[in-house]
């Protein structure tokens, strides 16, 4: 048992549980219990919820266990959606846990119904139990307790309520406590935490010293391939104007198996951002199209970072838009009432009407801020055709040589609405109505070569 527990801290969390799995085969019926009390929780930090349920459901009933053990339970009911027999038995090991006079047992019983209470998505008495636990750990210096506890009051913050200046400060939290506690295991989650929001924040230096330290070992499975985590990368390479390599990883990020649909479109409206800085104004419009489309109507109850992913997708899509030209369907984008809800990610609008700096974001949106200044200083580097894009002059261009919408079509190997659309784009930015009249702007412009 106290191998498995050594291993567990070291970050190898297969072998603690190999360990474990053992010692319940050869554990004498008095011991078999205990062990069985340290196992099934780290099946419940893998997400192995089945199997902790046999694991529990196997365990004799010990007086000294039964109220740790009542609230093992509430985790699995909640977490395999039987949240109301998960209320009933938290509500009687809160109960049984009120009258133990063994501070060790009341501080395992409010680490195991602060999770509980997070898998019911109960934000309220998550951060209760949390407040209750770090106080018995305080007393107790037991920084490995404390550790369970911030992480759960992370994953409250960033999944529940949405508060991510909480969720940074209890990131940090982790941190600090998995460093005294010698957990690797805890320190690398926080890590991690601290590495996707640092890039949010657009904060690189973090994102510099935290990524060095993740380096320094091999990252388990479970934390590369978070969708936070490949989103922090792609920032990072925005950032640095890497924007073929991140296309690359955000395409590749976008088609894993298992992407939600808010995480997919947050991936287009990324992309749509990244096909500007490689001159490709008709990925831009089809991604910003896709990213806006596919965060329309976001499903009711989605978890707070999923809602967030929405409302970043259909802003940045906007932004996209506006940045092509694709103007009105940008704007009828930005006024979606849900995205309005979130202040935060609102006020990335303003990057679509006005040239205002990434430093004056809030700071939580700073890093997705960013990545729009380094597109726009890339697009203030292609050459000047006026107020048109590329694309849209090549269009004017032939329109004035008398082919059509369908034959212009053909010669460019797209279809004829796509090409009706970059004509009232190009009648739009130059403010005119009919062709007549854009053929003339045009030649005022210098777009056209006055006729001989």
């Amino acid at each position: 048992m106290l191998g498995s527990v050594v291993h567990q801290c070291e970050g190898d969390v297969l072998r603690a549980e190999t360990m474990l799995r053992r010692a319940s085969e050869t554990a004498s019926p008095a011991d078999r219990p205990y062990v069985l009390d340290l196992l099934a929780p780290l099946l419940i930090s893998r997400g192995l919820f089945p199997r902790a349920a046999t694991v529990i459901a196997s365990s004799v009933a010990d007086p000294a266990l039964e109220t740790g053990r009542l609230a093992l339970r509430a985790i699995v009911d909640a977490a395999t959606g039987n949240v109301r027999l998960a209320g009933e038995h938290a509500a009687a090991a809160r109960e049984r846990a009120a009258r133990l006079d063994d501070d060790v047992l009341r501080l395992r019983v409010s680490q195991r119904l602060a999770m509980a209470a997070y898998y019911r998505s109960d934000a309220f008495e998550a951060l209760e139990e949390v407040a209750e636990g770090l106080r018995a750990a305080r007393r107790l210096s037991a920084h490995r307790a404390a550790c369970t506890l911030h992480s759960v009051a992370y994953a409250t913050y960033y999944s529940l309520t949405g508060d991510f200046e909480a969720a940074w400060r209890e990131a940090r939290a982790l941190a600090r406590e998995a460093e005294l506690g010698g957990d690797v295991s805890c320190l690398t989650l926080a890590r991690v935490a601290a590495y996707e929001l640092a890039a949010e924040r657009g904060d690189a230096h973090e994102m510099t010293a935290v990524r060095t330290a993740l380096d320094a070992e091999p990252l388990p499975e479970q934390y590369r391939e978070r969708f936070a985590r490949g989103i922090a990368d792609t920032l990072r390479l925005a950032w640095a104007g890497e924007f073929a390599t991140c296309r690359n990883v955000l395409i590749v990020l976008k088609d894993t198996v298992g992407r939600s649909d808010s995480e997919r479109a947050l991936c287009r409206a990324l992309l749509a951002l990244v096909s500007i800085a490689l001159c490709d104004d008709d990925g831009t419009r089809r991604f910003s199209r896709q990213a806006i489309s596919a965060s329309a109507r976001p499903q009711r109850n989605l978890a707070a970072y999923e809602l967030r992913y929405c409302r970043l997708a259909r802003a940045l899509g906007a932004i996209a838009g506006d940045l092509v030209g694709d103007v009105v369907r940008g704007r009828r984008a930005a006024d979606a009432r849900f995205l309005r809800d979130d202040a935060e990610v609102a006020a990335l609008l303003q990057l679509c009407s006005t040239a205002v700096h990434s430093s004056r974001m809030p700071t939580s949106v700073r890093g997705y801020a960013q990545v729009v200044d380094a597109v726009r200083e890339r697009l203030a580097l292609r050459p000047q055709v006026g107020p048109l894009t590329e694309t849209e002059v090549e269009i004017v261009r032939l329109l004035a040589s008398g082919r059509n919408a369908p034959q212009i079509a053909t010669l460019l190997n797209r279809s004829p609405h796509t090409i009706r659309t970059h004509i009232r784009n190009a009648s739009a930015k130059l403010e005119v109505h009919g062709r007549i009249e854009m053929l003339s702007r045009a030649r005022s412009l210098g777009i056209l070569a006055e006729p001989m």
